[in-house]
């Protein structure tokens, strides 16, 4: 009799181990690594250059298979910005990821317009 209550006692752990190294590895499968990318947009005023660059995002994670972002991090500068701001967002845009789909001369635009910066990761 003292033997029941042990190998219940182990039953019990043995299935409950079971349950959580299930957890585990459905957890596991549903993890994504993160790629967070640069998008930009330019418009003749603030809404204009935030919505070019929501259409930048959602076509980067489009590309990625995913149909929605989260914005890491926002920069906007209006014409003339300052050149401190204008160094931020230099900075920001560094060790974004490239594609062959890039805007490049979008990032060096000094122009009259409005220059919206978000680093993105796609979900």
């Amino acid at each position: 009799m003292n033997m029941m209550p042990r190998t219940l006692i182990l039953a019990l752990g043995a299935t409950a181990g079971l349950a959580l190294v299930g957890c585990a590895s459905n957890s596991a499968s549903m993890e994504m690594s993160a790629t967070d990318y640069v998008v930009t947009g330019l418009g003749g005023d603030r809404q204009e250059a935030l919505a070019e660059a929501k259409e930048r995002a959602l076509e980067q994670c489009e590309a990625q298979n995913r149909d929605e972002f989260v914005i890491k991090e926002q920069q906007i500068l209006e014409p003339g910005a300052s050149d401190g701001k204008r160094a931020s967002a230099e900075t920001m845009v560094q060790g974004g990821t490239v594609n062959a789909d890039t805007d490049l001369a979008v990032l060096n635009d000094d122009g009259d317009n409005y220059k919206a910066i978000w680093t993105v990761s796609c979900r």
